[in-house]
This record gives C-alpha cells, structure tokens and sequence, in this order.
C-alpha cells in the first residue's frame, strides 16, 4: 500500500472544502433563478453575460499573483468576497410574473377531459386554421389545485414553486383513451401529441374564477361573453382524436384528479407550416420590481462567479505547483475535491427538499449556508498551506503574449473553448430540464454525485491514464462523451435515468480537466503557471460557456429542448471526427519528414510534449 504523502495533506483538505462549497451551488443556482420569477429567456441572458464578467478576473488576478508571488492573501480576500456575494443572492426580491409577451400555450385536463389553454389577454379567442394537425412536445406536467391563491402559470416557467399549491414533485398519471375504449396511463413525459382538432366545435372562453368556482377543467366548460367578466379570461381548445410519435392513436385523455384541481403541461409547438395560433401578446401585471430582481441578481452573481473563477485559477496554480515540487499526482489530489461536490450536493438538495433551516421565502437557504461554512474552512486551511511558487519579474502583457505564441497551447485553448460550448448549454439548462420532467432537488444533488463516484478510481491513477491513453485521445473521448449524453437526454422520460448519462462527466470533464491542465503546465514556463491555468479556465468556463448558453438558449426558446439535445449530440460527434482526422494527418506528416533524422530527446519542461512517447502510443503519436 503506497504511503501518505504528509506534505500534500493540507492541499487534500483544502482541494476538498474548496470544491465541496462549489458543489453546493452548481446543481441549485438556475433552479433558485426561476424560484424567483427570472424567465427562460432572462436566464438564457444572464448565464450568457456571466462568463464574460469573469473573464479578464482570473488572468488578471493570476499574472498578478505571479508577478508578486503573494498567493495567500490574495486567495483569502477572494474567498471571503465570493462567500458574501453569494450569500447576497439569497435575498434578492422576488417577482411573480412579467410584463409583456406572448401568451403561454399548456395542455390541461381533470377528470371530464383535456383541452390546449392560452391566456385571452382581454382579446377574442384566437381561431386555429380550417385543417390543421397541429403537433406539441408535452412536458413538465404538474398537478394545481385552485383557491385562495391560486397558482397562475406564467410565461417562460412550467408551474412556479412559489405558488404552493403543486401536489408534489412527481409527474401525475393521465389516462389514454384508446380507439377500443381501453385506458392506459402514462405521465406524457416529452411525448409529441399530434391533435385532430374539431374546428366546428370552435373555442370556449372561460374566466380563472369560473374554473376556480366549479372545478371545471378540460371537458367540461362553458362558453362566456367575449367580455371575459372582471377575472383573467382563458381560451379553451378541447382535444379531440389524437396520436403520439410513438405511433399511438387515441380518442381522449382525462386525469384522475380532485375538485378545483387541474393537470397542467407545457405544450411546445412543434412547427413545420401554419402554426396553430396566432397567440394574442399580454400585459400582465406584476408582483415585485421586474428591474430590481433582474438587474441586482446580475450585478451580485457577475461578481460572485468572477471571484469563483479567480479562486480556481489560484488553487489551481498551487495544487500543480506542490504536486510538483512533492512529486506527487494531481488527478489524485484533484479527486478529493470532486468527492466533496459528489457529497455536499445531495447533502444541500435533500436540505431543500425537507425544507430544513428554510425561513420565511428563502426555500434555498441550506445551500448558502453549508457554501458559506465549507468557504470559511477553506480560507482557515489557506492561512496555514505552505505555498511556494517562483516569481517572474516580466512585464504582465508578456505573459499572456508569449504564451499563445506557443503553437500546441493555442491549440488546447481552440479546444477547450470548443468543449465549454458543449459543457456552458449544458450546465445552465440540464437542471431546468430535469425539474420539468418531474426531479426533486435530492435528484439533482446525486446528478452531480454520479458525475463523481466513476471518476474516482481514475483520478486516483490519472497519470497512469494519462500516459497509457495521451492527452490528445482523453479531449477526444470528452467530445464523444458528449454526444452520448446530449443523444441519451433527448430521449428520457423519467429523469432518474439522467444519473446514468451524468455519469460520462467522467471523460467530459474530469479527465479531461486533468489532462488540459497537466498538458498547460508543461507546456508554460514555470514562472507563467497561473497564467496558462487562468487562460485554460477561461477558454472552457467562460468564453465556452458563453457561446454555449446565449447561442443554446436562443435555439431551445426556438425549438426546444429535445431537437437542441439531438443536434448538440451531431455537432459533438462531428468535432470529435473533425479532430481526429485532423490529428492523424499531422502525425502522418511529421513522421515523414523526420524519418531520415534522429529523433532529439523529448523536451518536457517548457517546450511542446511529445505526445507519442506516452505507452502504449509510442510510434502512433509524434508532437502533437
């Protein structure tokens, strides 16, 4: 059994409380985003404008930290800093709704029948065109009950939590009427409905309090004066035969359900012609300042998350930095950090689910305060970290300049700018896409455990898998990896099965995130080590990731959720085939021209690392 490295304990525990506190927040920020009325839209805004207030902190800070050789206190004020600011978004106000917009579309139905439901927006009821099959994605179904206070759903949400009439977390049953009269249930997660609309029967408005009053729902309703009356006026759509894209065909769907209670789905379009309805525009009102939540949440988070990624560049520079000088194994230090987020997010969704240590509105509480007390730990065991670095006396410009001069580096920041994209779409709206099909917070902490539990044993031998496989082969496997998680997503219907695919982080980010950052540090020159790492981290977590949210998050208010999952899986498999064609050429090339010549040692301090010369790739790889 291999002995402890004693000078390394210090940088385990830090590494652990560091990323524990991070795991904290990573699964819960989006899901509170909504919790406090930001649309889909205003998400898809602020998570693209995120990444690029962060982005000249890390650099900055990380030729600074070079310059001065002062890692310390400047790791400890970021820490403390980034504690307060996220702690802040906690009391954020809240709003209800949004002023403007298109009417939401949604599919609800009881006991007596299902109907497609637009708000009236004190206009006539649109009129769909003569002969029209229109189909919808069906998600994010939830069972409302009606009263005092009532929840309204509201445009770019499925069902606010905050309403607190929502029966549970999980998808309620509806019942399929087949063609011979059979019933079959289901939980219509993500299915396409294809309607056969009876135009004759035409559409019937009907006021929120009517339907609140006599538990009216998807079958039975009453046509009332185009008025509206004084209450908020629906249009009602009642369904007729209709088929799935699972090649089904039914005659109705009703939902066991209470008095005053209602199924209520997201209905998403799927366009290819004349669409269903023209949907009238509202002006809704509003509960709280709209511009206040907006633009203080974005102010606390841009500098929230630039302090976060000042601090991973840091202690990114340290980690490599001692594991060198104590020789011992990054990936193997590196993995007690990712067994804190594996530990810590379950731990932080199970206190949301249960609601302990909530207090008034602040349902999310729990995860700032185990952030704010793992943080506080980890500034502690920085005061007493031994951290020895090599100052550089350069000119701070040079650094940056001198670096993307070297030709394999520029190549590692194309390519982790590549995968952030992937990584940025992904991690803002995975988790509002599990909350739609029904997830619980718990289920969204484990996501993040799955994510861990198989990296594990390979990052305790990550530099055994890094020779055995090359650096350029493990980015290989992160872009496939991709595309089995984006393809395995578009196709679930129950969100327990996401734990599988997160699984793959395990090639999508862990190995990958050792091999760039081992790949960075050999290739700068030792005194520009948090220089390279803060250029690392910022070509996949900032620059990536901001490509990836703004450009994904304008195609999903487009086409949803499940054809962006589809071409994301296409367009990663793409890059990984574009890469590796791209590689073996290069190597095919270079190997011609030096085989009249005796191969030079391999330089492995500061210049490029030959590749080839990992086992078993020896005659594979050259320099590339």
């Amino acid at each position: 059994m291999a002995c402890i490295n004693k000078n390394l304990v210090s940088l385990k525990l830090l590494l652990f409380t560091f990323y524990g506190a991070l795991g904290c927040l990573m699964a819960f920020l989006t899901v509170h985003m909504r919790s406090i009325g930001l649309t889909i839209p205003e998400l898809t805004w602020i998570n693209s404008v995120l990444p690029l207030t962060s982005l000249i902190g890390p650099p900055l800070v990380g030729m600074l930290a070079d310059k001065l050789g002062h890692y310390r206190p400047i790791t400890i004020v970021c820490m403390l800093l980034a504690a307060f600011l996220h702690t802040a978004l906690l009391f954020v106000p809240s709003r209800d709704s949004l002023s403007g917009g298109e009417s939401w579309l949604t599919l609800r139905c009881d006991e007596t029948g299902a109907a497609l439901v637009v708000e009236a927006c004190q206009q006539p009821c649109p009129i769909p065109p003569p002969v029209i099959s229109p189909s919808f994605r069906v998600s994010g179904c939830k069972e409302v009950c009606r009263g005092i206070g009532g929840a309204v759903v509201t445009e770019g949400e499925v069902i606010p939590e905050a309403a607190g009439n929502i029966r549970g977390y999980k998808a309620p049953i509806m019942s399929l009427r087949s063609l011979s009269g059979l019933l079959h249930n289901t939980t219509l997660k993500n299915l396409v409905l294809t309607l056969d609309y009876n135009t004759s029967s035409g559409p019937v408005r009907v006021s929120e309090e009517t339907w609140s009053s006599d538990g009216g729902g998807g079958g039975s309703v009453t046509s009332e004066d185009e008025g509206g009356g004084e209450g908020q006026a629906m249009c009602y759509y009642p369904q007729q035969h209709f088929s799935t894209d699972r090649g089904q065909y039914y005659s109705g769907l009703t939902c066991p359900v209470k008095q005053h209670c209602q199924v209520v789905c997201n209905a998403y379009e799927q366009l290819n012609g004349t669409p269903f309805l023209e949907r009238p525009h509202c002006s809704k009102a509003v509960e709280g300042n709209p511009n206040l939540t907006l633009w203080l949440y974005l102010g606390l988070r841009a500098l929230a998350e630039m302090f976060s990624a000042i601090l991973v560049s840091l202690l990114e520079a340290v980690a490599l930095t001692m594991v060198n000088q104590h020789k011992g194994d990054y990936g193997r230090e590196k993995m007690f950090g990712l067994l804190a987020v594996g530990i810590f997010s379950p731990v932080c969704g199970y206190l949301v689910d249960t609601q302990i240590g909530t207090f008034g509105v602040y349902s999310y509480a729990p995860v700032f305060y185990v952030f704010d007390g793992l943080m506080l730990v980890t500034a502690a065991v920085t005061l007493a970290l031994p951290i020895e670095v090599q100052v550089q006396r350069k000119s701070l410009m040079k650094n940056i300049r001198q670096l993307i001069h070297t030709t394999e580096l520029s190549i590692l920041l194309l390519l982790m700018t590549l995968l952030g994209t992937f990584w940025g779409y992904l991690k803002t709206f995975v988790y509002v896409y599990l909350e739609d099909l029904g997830a619980s917070k718990l289920l969204m902490g484990l996501s993040l455990s799955f994510c861990i539990l198989p990296s594990l044993p390979f990052l305790y031998k990550s530099a055994a898998v890094v020779q055995f496989c090359g650096h350029h082969y493990l980015i290989m496997l992160a872009f496939l990896g991709y595309c089995v998680r984006f393809a395995g997503l578009s196709y679930i219907n129950d969100p327990w099965w996401a734990l599988l695919l997160e699984s793959l982080e395990l090639f999508t980010l862990n190995l990958m995130n050792v091999s760039a950052a081992t790949l960075a540090y050999k290739l700068a020159p030792k005194t520009f080590v948090a220089t390279a790492q803060a250029l690392v981290w910022v070509s996949h977590f900032n620059i990536g990731r901001c490509i990836g949210t703004f450009v994904g998050g304008h195609l999903l208010n487009r086409y949803g959720e499940v054809p962006v999952f589809q071409g994301a899986a296409i367009m990663s498999a793409v890059c990984a085939a574009v890469y590796l064609t791209i590689h073996q050429l290069v190597k095919y090339y270079k190997a011609r021209n030096t085989t009249q010549q005796p191969k030079p040692p391999p330089c492995r301090e500061n210049g490029n690392v030959p590749n080839g010369h990992y086992t078993p790739l020896q005659v594979a790889d050259e320099r590339f």
